[in-house]
């Protein structure tokens, strides 16, 4: 566990009510990366459904990571949101200096008032763990240079060995890190909540669930974590405008819209607004409504055909969703749709897009609220086994409106 991350803020609180009041959960799932991982195709990795990358930049006051520069350019050039950690050594060195280190190797790297999110990972030997004032000193000299407030980093164990109050009252949010599955194989995946207090912080930002996660074109054993929020959220914590932060991880429709950055009514083509709230550009509600102003209506209508299964997924077609990737939707079969909709290597596809899928069965079903994965089976006369998409990957976890295939 030598090297890991975190987030949080005031509006990310905010966020998080308002998705538990609108039933709608906006969270993403990705990694973080040190030099153990070299460097890596991070396209493999999106394909695979990672959104976003924490990298290891330094340590100490004279270390710093031989591969950051290859893992960031990776991780920009496929679109993944990004995070920069520096691993605390504490022992005998100020916090002032190896804060100076860390800002040294991310102004050289471009990351400062760039969308990235900065992190102090909290690892100390021994009874420095619990020395808050010198974590509460390098949060403060980052905050002062990057202009946003830095996430920390600390196992669920450590919370408890001191009083974290000073930190967590100054809204350095926290990236929890606990594994209750062990160190057995995991992979990315919703997590769901926090199994763990982790007062005196009101919720955690992010959950690191596993070290042992596999990510394509990363690794086996690499640290998989899940993010309670979207692109907004975590820009908002970046404390940088969304566009510095939200290129897209995937294809891009032929029309495109521009990341929201203002309140001024968008213009352009309503689907393609569709897409951008479907990805998480607007954010949530009644942000979303401001944001898109006079379009509300117009777009929403596009928005909600699309994820309760109207006119745009008629049989023989899915319609993809934000977190959508082939081996995901269709694990037994994702060459096939490939292949029918001219999908080639890194088979990336977007949200809203609508792809072929007859050639299988051409046959799709909507779930209803208050179904289950057996119910369906019954109504539909198959097998459960036969039934494909559901994307949670858990047979057990379905949502209403959401398109399956059998």
């Amino acid at each position: 566990m030598r090297k890991r991350k975190r987030f949080y803020g005031l509006m990310a609180l905010l966020t998080a009510v308002m998705m538990l009041v609108a039933g709608t959960a906006y969270a993403d799932v990705g990694f973080d990366a040190a030099s153990y991982q070299g460097c890596y195709n991070a396209h493999a990795a999106v394909n695979a459904g990672a959104r976003f990358s924490f990298i290891k930049l330094s340590e100490g006051t004279g270390y710093t990571n031989p591969y950051a520069g290859c893992q960031l350019t990776a991780s920009r050039n496929a679109g993944l949101r990004l995070g920069a950690y520096h691993f605390a050594d504490v022992a005998g060195l100020s916090p002032q200096a190896e804060a100076d280190n860390f800002l040294n190797v991310a102004r050289s790297q471009g990351l400062i008032n760039a969308g990235v999110i900065p992190v102090l990972d909290w690892e100390p030997a021994g009874n420095l763990k619990a020395n808050v004032a010198w974590a509460k000193t390098w949060l403060d000299t980052v905050a002062a240079a990057w202009g946003t407030k830095p996430l920390i980093y600390m196992s669920a164990s450590t919370i408890h060995i001191a009083d974290w109050t000073p930190v967590s009252s100054s809204d350095y949010g926290l990236w929890v890190a606990g594994y209750p599955k062990g160190y057995a194989g995991d992979r990315l995946r919703d997590p769901g909540s926090v199994p763990y207090s982790v007062s005196p912080w009101g919720f955690a930002a992010a959950w690191q669930y596993s070290s042992s996660g596999s990510v394509a074109g990363v690794g086996s054993a690499v640290d998989v974590d899940w993010f309670y929020g979207d692109a907004v959220t975590w820009a908002k914590y970046a404390n940088a405008p969304i566009d510095t932060v939200t290129k897209p991880a995937v294809e891009t429709p032929t029309t495109t819209v521009k990341p929201v950055q203002t309140t001024t009514t968008p213009t352009g083509d309503a689907n393609a607004l569709a897409t951008a709230v479907i990805q998480g550009l607007y954010g949530n509600q009644p942000q979303r409504e401001k944001l898109l102003g006079s379009r509300y209506a117009e777009v929403m209508a596009i928005v909600n055909q699309r994820l309760s299964g109207g006119a745009s997924t008629a049989s023989g077609y899915y319609v993809v969703r934000s977190g959508d990737y082939l081996s995901k939707v269709w694990p037994n079969n994702w060459r096939t749709i490939a292949s029918l909709n001219g999908l080639r290597s890194p088979y990336t596809i977007y949200a809203g897009q609508r792809l072929k899928t007859s050639g299988t069965s051409g046959r799709s079903y909507v779930v209803r609220s208050g179904e289950t994965l057996g119910s369906i089976a019954r109504r539909l006369g198959v097998s459960q086994s036969s039934i494909r998409g559901y994307r949670s990957g858990n047979p057990n976890l379905i949502y209403p409106g959401e398109i399956l295939n059998y």
